[in-house]
């Protein structure tokens, strides 16, 4: 028998997110313990991880927002909502979604160490080799 493609990836739940929001510390903007809908607005955040569940709660993917411009809604959403439209395997293991909103100064090296850090925490690979570009 062979090791399931996800062996290391787990369930988010609510502390494990309050855990990853003490990781934001100051950064965090504000404390959101609740996913949403792939379909739902995460607010009007312009920095953030997001933390991508299936069905079951157990988590699929981590990523993180930091747009070059303002945004009228929320960046999780308009990222996740990109991701969803590009790949339909996406929209059919994707159920919901968590947010860790940063504040808007929050730097980039900061966002990138906290995305980096959730997926290692939740297992998750770094980069998706089916959609890396050459």
């Amino acid at each position: 028998m062979t090791a399931p493609v996800w062996s290391g990836v787990v369930t988010m739940t609510p502390d494990r997110y309050a855990a990853f929001a003490r990781l934001a510390g100051a950064w965090l903007e504000e404390f959101r313990c609740c996913p949403l809908g792939l379909g739902e607005d995460s607010g009007r955040e312009q920095r953030a991880v997001y933390i991508v569940v299936n069905a079951d709660g157990v988590a699929c993917y981590c990523g993180r927002t930091r747009p070059t411009r303002p945004l009228r809604r929320g960046a999780a959403v308009a990222r996740v909502r990109r991701h969803t439209t590009e790949a339909r395997s996406k929209r059919e293991e994707w159920a919901k979604y968590w947010v860790l909103p940063l504040q808007p100064d929050t730097p980039d090296e900061f966002v990138d160490w906290l995305e980096r850090t959730v997926q290692a925490r939740l297992g998750l690979p770094r980069h998706n080799r089916r959609w890396r570009r050459a």
